[in-house]
């Protein structure tokens, strides 16, 4: 029988390993601007409160804060009387648990009257204001009567005959040099996940392939010439090697490769979707301005204005009096970077007077001037406050803001409504 073949060639290289596991997922986006602090307000309405106090409290309204961050807007709006005196004058005001603002300053509004002994004059007011530095909880707005600055007591009535109200809510910190304001959004969406990390690496070298078969027996040698039988002859040589064996068979599957490397960090999110505008807010105060101009610039108050898209909306809440003459009008207007607002109209105020020759009248009383001007630039706004003429009438003697606190607000507001 010839010698065992040799062994058979190695099997083939493994399958590929199976790709490597999931790369984790990215880190989240970038978080979006933040959003706009929801509304919170409140308003205490009275039904004929008709309270004749002459001073002290009218009413209180409890009002819960969120935030030691914002300030506090409140308003009075109903009837308010000064009855049968001659120079005599009341003052309105507001307190924040019990004491009243200081950042800025007051938010008051006083009625005077020159001669009255038959005057009974009730008149619907309005007194605005914002309180900042006004701490995080409940708040007591109180609103109270008392004297005027350099004046006794005097009959007053509130709330005659009709509907009163307290109203309370905060816009966010004020902008500009004094303050700030941003606006604010949603955060941002997740990152999207990692890519997947990379194929593993090639399987290792399956095993050897299994040992060939025997080769085939070797030929059969010739046969010795006859002779006397001799001595047994020596083995014959070894057959011929037998052919190769057969190749071994494919080995067996290589193991699964190892996990791929982690998946690079996803992309940033998407930017979260902007919120809604934030508040954009300023307001101008003036103690006892006592302004007895008849025409021309009373104030300027400087705003910046962050887009080109939104509309503003400005009022005056302070003290006005005509005085002196007879069938005479003044006109209160506000004008922006020197024009008045023509989107869509001004925004003004006219007091008129029929009978007041002879110092008979000299009637300070706090108005309240309001408007929304659209179509307005983006960046520095000079938001003037002015006096001058009536329509088809000429001068008289004007004065504002008399013995009380006046104020300019300017507030950046979304557009309106298709």
């Amino acid at each position: 029988m010839g010698p065992q073949g040799s062994t058979g060639r190695q099997g083939p290289r493994g399958t590929k390993g199976d790709a490597g596991d999931k790369g984790s997922q990215g880190a989240p986006g970038l978080r979006g601007p933040p959003g706009a602090l929801g509304s919170n307000w409140k308003q205490c309405v009275f039904k004929n409160l008709d309270d004749g106090k002459d001073t002290g409290l009218i009413k209180e309204c409890l009002f819960i804060k969120k935030s030691a961050e914002t300030a506090l807007r409140v308003f009075w709006s109903g009837n308010l009387r000064l009855h049968n005196c001659h120079a005599c004058c009341r003052r309105w005001y507001f307190t924040l648990n019990g004491a009243e603002c200081s950042a800025p300053a007051a938010i008051d509004g006083v009625v005077y009257m020159e001669n009255g002994a038959k005057k009974n004059l009730h008149r619907p007011r309005h007194i605005e204001g914002v309180c900042e530095k006004v701490h995080k909880g409940v708040v007591r707005v109180g609103f109270w009567v008392g004297n005027c600055k350099g004046y006794g007591s005097a009959d007053a009535l509130t709330g005659w005959n009709s509907v009163s109200r307290i109203y309370g809510a905060y816009p966010y910190p004020p902008h500009g040099p004094c303050a700030y304001g941003t606006p604010f959004g949603a955060p941002g969406i997740p990152g999207i996940p990692g890519s997947p990390g990379p194929a593993g690496p090639t399987g290792i070298a399956g095993p050897p392939g299994p040992r060939g078969s025997t080769g085939p027996q070797g030929d059969k040698g010739d046969a010795g010439k006859p002779g006397n039988q001799g001595l047994t002859g020596p083995q014959g040589p070894p057959g011929k090697m037998g052919p190769q064996g057969s190749t071994g068979r494919q080995g067996p599957r290589g193991t699964k490769g190892d996990s791929g490397d982690k998946g690079s960090q996803g992309a940033p999110g998407l930017r979260g979707p902007p919120g809604a505008l934030g508040s954009n807010w300023k307001q101008c105060v003036f103690k006892n301005l006592n302004d007895g101009k008849d025409t021309g610039l009373i104030k300027e108050c400087l705003f910046i204005k962050k887009s080109a898209k939104t509309a503003l909306r400005v009022f005056w809440s302070g003290n006005l009096r005509l005085y002196n003459c007879h069938a005479c009008c003044r006109r209160w207007y506000f004008t922006l970077n020197g024009a008045e607002c023509s989107a869509p109209a001004a925004i003004d105020g006219v007091v008129y007077m029929i009978y007041g020759n002879g110092a008979k009248k000299d009637l300070h009383r706090p108005r309240h001037i309001e408007g929304v001007c659209e179509k307005v630039h983006k960046g520095v706004v000079r938001v003037g406050f002015w006096v001058g003429n009536c329509k088809g009438y000429g001068s008289a003697d004007a004065y504002t803001g008399w013995n009380s606190v006046s104020r300019i607000y300017v507030e950046e507001v979304p557009p309106p409504q298709a």
